[in-house]
């Protein structure tokens, strides 16, 4: 279509497409924020997305339990472009007029922003059509946050045909107005465990007659951190954090058991490995120092590093760079967080942006998770654009 050649040349005209559709954007987040489900149980959410697909004329296949795929044009190389749609189990804090109506439930990592934008785009390219040389898949995925939403769709046939794949996340420790493209590692591998401790109950004042589990707790707990100070390299990254650790019953009874739980992540697969096979070692001899009996449970990562190909980061970084400056599209460090669409790009080769939202000047500065996070519709605005400079400049011969 013309409008799309002349896009690629003046900013203007994304900016008018994205602004065309930005209040039915909005329209919708706000009615996907006030029904969050969590990850495979996305009725609602995927009933929404169905029936709005629908009112816009546009097909769609369902794919079970709760994802939706869209596919436009006929050309002869298909790009998709991927939202995650589930929530939290979060109890919402904000006083927003569209909170959350589910108890306990709460959209606190602005999927309800990606999984809008994307019908947003769905509107558009029925509205105006896509590149006449490509087709376009659009993937409603539930199930980010367990991580078993990517692998689904793949088993389910969402990359038949398809040579790349682009996405994006909102972060509320981004400016607002602000995107990253950058190439190589971005997100982590995240590998969790569990570690239970078996000792000897007694009596306070009695510890000699006891095995005690709290004391071998905290320090596994804190020796464990000297894997990422004194065992792994400087220049690599990594992470061990201990989130949860339960021990004892009051004062005065010295516990018999106790467990903790944590992640062990990196952006490096051998880094993880290695940083894993301290942790098992480690866990284990001072186990034997304390007399403790140990039980570890450990789940390595369901999903690999996410890694933006290079070439492609490069062209629409400096696509993107041309439509909005430097001050828009800068370089942020990778972050330990983890992220399923990594399972794709295992498949086919694909780029995943940062995109910022947040707002100091309104108060929108709560992180992902957290039970006041917000998103600001300029935020999504942006998004909008991203998937439009996807479609428009994440298509070419040149690449391989």
């Amino acid at each position: 279509m013309e409008i799309y050649r002349e896009i690629k040349q003046q900013r203007a005209y994304i900016d008018a497409l994205a602004a065309e559709c930005l209040p039915k954007v909005i329209e919708w987040q706000r009615h996907l924020h006030q029904i969050p489900e969590t990850g495979m149980e996305e009725v609602k959410t995927s009933r929404f997305i169905m029936e709005a697909l629908s009112q816009m004329g546009i097909p769609f296949r369902k794919v079970d339990p709760t994802g939706i795929l869209a596919d436009f044009g006929h050309g002869k190389r298909c790009i998709a472009l991927r939202a995650d749609m589930d929530g939290l189990r979060v109890q919402e804090a904000t006083d927003l007029p569209w909170k959350s109506r589910h108890e306990g439930y709460m959209h606190a990592c602005g999927h309800d922003g990606h999984a809008a934008a994307l019908l947003g785009i769905a509107w558009l390219l029925k509205t105006y059509g896509p590149p006449e040389d490509i087709k376009v898949r659009l993937i409603f995925q539930p199930s980010e946050e367990n991580c078993k939403g990517a692998k689904h769709r793949i088993r389910s046939g969402a990359l038949e045909g398809v040579d790349e794949i682009y996405g994006l996340h909102l972060f509320a420790d981004i400016p607002t107005g602000v995107i990253s493209l950058d190439a190589g590692p971005r997100m982590a591998i995240t590998d969790r465990f569990s570690v239970r401790l078996h000792g000897k109950g007694g009596h306070a004042g009695k510890p000699h007659q006891c095995i005690d589990t709290t004391v071998a707790a905290a320090a596994m707990v804190m020796n464990l951190q000297t894997i990422v100070s004194r065992r792994l390299d400087p220049v690599e990254s990594g992470v061990l954090t201990i989130g949860h650790l339960t021990s004892g019953s009051q004062y005065n009874v010295i516990a018999e058991t106790a467990r903790f739980e944590g992640t062990i992540r990196a952006f490096d697969a051998g880094t993880e490995a290695a940083m894993h096979r301290d942790f098992r070692h480690m866990v284990r001899e001072m186990g034997e120092v304390y007399g403790v009996k140990v039980d570890i449970d450990y789940h390595p990562s369901e999903h690999p590093v996410v890694y933006n190909d290079p070439k492609r980061s490069e062209k629409l970084g400096a696509a993107a760079r041309s439509l909005w400056g430097d001050g828009v599209v800068k370089t942020i460090p990778p972050i330990m967080l983890g992220e399923d669409f990594s399972v794709y790009q295992t498949m086919v080769p694909g780029v995943f942006a940062f995109v910022g939202t947040g707002n100091r000047e309104k108060g929108w500065t709560f992180p992902n998770h957290h039970p006041s996070f917000c998103l600001d519709p300029e935020a999504i605005r942006m998004a909008l654009k991203v998937y439009l400079l996807y479609i428009l400049q994440g298509n070419g011969d040149e690449r391989s």
